[in-house]
């Protein structure tokens, strides 16, 4: 017989889209006949403390959010009393930026969230659901372990399960043991375990591969080591109780206006399958690259865009297939819709590939772009080099696309040469969209610096900082539970350097907060170019290039170009130059900072001011 099935999605979990679990999981389980009914109570803790605030207490570090929902579980535990002292100046900027005295955050910890708690397990009749399901991914886990615990001691029937990234591998059988209260784990992906788990409680068959569960009281789990591959068997997600909350909430929504539509075209990476990047901890068991068919792409696009009256999607894969580029969003563009999409990609792109991104509807990329010191992409094993990330920013540029990108730093191997490097650099390129951010990478679980640290230089000193306290380290292992860690190298940067980096990258980020946006373009005419520069905060600068010089900038400018490949163009245009003359001309171009090289190619960085490329 099948069931009637609670999905919940917890804070904090972002409240300005639908979740992708819930609605991948709606669709799987309908589909083989259950009665779904999602609960997004994200949602209403968020309209109950603000939703500006809610935003941006999602993006906060250190745990915050599982510490202010921490108060029931963990709040005379020793660790947990001491985070507010131990953190006290990330509790002051949190506050500062939520524009709210520090007393609150204190406040919603021991009032509102208890009491947010106890209003949903007494308002909603959880006994009528045979199964309450939650998923856990990011800052939701407390929230979501805590609810789980009243929904039993008030309706002790019910089956509780799990699922999500927080309950991946040993942090899944951690907690699960600790979480008494929690009947199944679901680890890894669901499709190919769910069915099976929702037959076996029914009617008492044995537990699935992939399932942590209890026999006789004592913990049992065989991984499963199938990943899912058939995409068709299942619709696109399910997102009809996310609109249907906004609407019980608040009517006029600016939610319900073109709401953001998540969806997911792949799973795993086709580039962490060959090289894993050494600090990335996503994938976990999952990254064999596997991905939808064209068609069953633009059906569920086509579907999910008509069934909720929405323009826009953000794409949920680690990276994007390459056959999308022309034949999804190539045709898109052919099309002329008026779709827009945040995508991840490889910053390795041409031009064509960038113009039809941005022509099929693309308008923010994430491309990966970590670092402009060719010795840091090569211990991150992105597969990238510098000249790529500069050219993936400048046409990114040109066709209008918004790149979420950061320069990472604290790599093991990193020397003082690279953000030397850098930061002489970044005074070429200000005319580009600069980083949101410079930070040091986290030591994440399931990365290559994770599962071979000695072979890294690395030393693992103990969970994330903000673990112990949060969670009581006397009930559960924290390094079994934990997703970051903190870790010691022996190699050392000079101080000075990284606080010029940082400062160089805020006064990029200034420039173009400011009213006078730095530029950088060019004009093409038949036998001269006018290069118009504005990169620096002095006197704007307009410079002639004629002959080879001009010709040969222009070259450069929609891909990078050796030398034999400029003067072969040159010759071809009727410009007759020796090597020498060309060498010294590259020179120069690069002495302006009108161009870059690497490696024997060089790229004009201007921005072409002919629109029509």
């Amino acid at each position: 017989m099948p069931s009637k099935i609670a999905l919940v999605n917890m804070p904090f979990g972002f409240h300005v889209y639908p979740s992708i679990q819930l609605g991948t999981l709606s669709t799987l389980l309908k589909t083989h006949g259950h009665q779904v009914k999602s609960f997004y109570l994200n949602l209403h803790f968020a309209h109950q403390i603000d939703l500006e605030v809610y935003n941006k207490l999602c993006e906060e570090r250190f745990l915050i959010g599982e510490w202010l929902f921490s108060h029931i579980l963990f709040g005379e535990s020793k660790g947990n009393k001491e985070y507010a002292d131990h953190f006290k100046s990330h509790l002051q900027s949190i506050s500062q930026k939520i524009n709210r005295p520090e007393s609150f955050l204190h406040d919603v910890k021991t009032q509102m969230v208890p009491e947010f708690l106890h209003w949903a397990v007494d308002t909603i009749n959880w006994g009528e659901y045979g199964v309450v399901g939650f998923t856990s991914t990011f800052n939701q886990n407390i929230a979501s372990v805590t609810l789980a615990k009243l929904i039993k001691e008030k309706y002790p029937a019910i089956k509780i399960m799990f699922g999500g990234s927080n309950f991946d591998s040993e942090m899944g059988l951690e907690y699960f043991r600790v979480f008494e209260w929690i009947d199944y784990v679901v680890s890894g992906e669901a499709e190919h375990v769910l069915p099976g788990l929702m037959e076996a409680v029914e009617s008492g068959d044995p537990i699935p591969k992939g399932v942590i569960h209890r026999v006789n009281g004592d913990l049992c789990f065989e991984e499963n080591l199938e990943n899912f591959t058939d995409f068709k068997k299942y619709g696109p997600p399910d997102y009809d109780d996310y609109i249907e909350t906004i609407r019980e909430i608040d009517p006029q929504s600016p939610l319900l206006d073109n709401p953001i539509i998540l969806y997911e075209t792949a799973r795993g990476c086709w580039w962490g399958e060959k090289h894993h990047c050494t600090f990335c901890g996503l994938n976990a068991s999952t990254m064999e690259f596997r991905a939808r068919s064209l068609e069953q792409v633009h059906a569920d696009l086509a579907d999910l865009s008509k069934r909720y009256n929405s323009y826009r999607f953000r794409l949920v894969d680690n990276i994007l297939e390459m056959k999308y580029i022309d034949g999804v969003f190539g045709e898109f563009a052919k099309n002329n819709y008026d779709l827009q999409f945040f995508i991840e990609v490889k910053s390795n792109l041409t031009k064509a590939q960038i113009k039809n991104l941005a022509h099929g509807g693309v308008n923010v990329i994430q491309p990966g772009i970590e670092s402009f010191s060719m010795n840091q992409l090569q211990e991150m094993d992105k597969g990238v080099r510098p000249l790529q990330n500069i050219f993936c920013l400048k046409w990114a540029l040109y066709y209008g696309m918004e790149v979420t990108w950061s320069i990472l730093t604290g790599f093991p191997q990193e020397t003082d040469a690279d953000y030397r490097q850098q930061i002489d650099l970044i005074q070429s390129l200000t005319h580009l969209q600069p980083p949101m951010a410079v930070g040091d990478i986290w030591l994440e679980r399931f990365s290559p610096y994770f599962t071979r640290p000695d072979q890294y230089g690395i030393r693992i000193t103990g969970p994330g900082a903000a673990y112990p306290y949060v969670y009581d380290g006397d009930t559960m292992d924290l390094m079994k539970v934990s997703y970051d860690f903190e870790f010691e190298t022996d190699l050392k940067i000079d101080p000075a350097l990284v606080e010029e980096l940082h400062q160089t990258v805020a006064h990029w980020k200034e420039r173009h907060q400011s009213k006078s946006l730095p530029y950088l373009m060019f004009t093409k005419s038949m036998n001269f170019v006018t290069v118009y520069d504005e990169r620096s905060a002095k006197q704007p600068l307009k410079l002639r290039l004629e002959g080879a010089a001009g010709k040969a900038f222009a070259f450069c400018n929609e891909a990078p170009r050796n030398l034999d490949q400029i003067q072969a163009h040159l010759k071809e245009q009727g410009e007759t130059v020796e090597r020498a003359e060309l060498e010294g001309i590259i020179k120069d171009l690069e002495d302006q900072r009108l161009m870059v090289g690497e490696r024997g190619k060089y790229l004009n960085l201007a921005l072409p001011h002919n629109s029509h490329l």
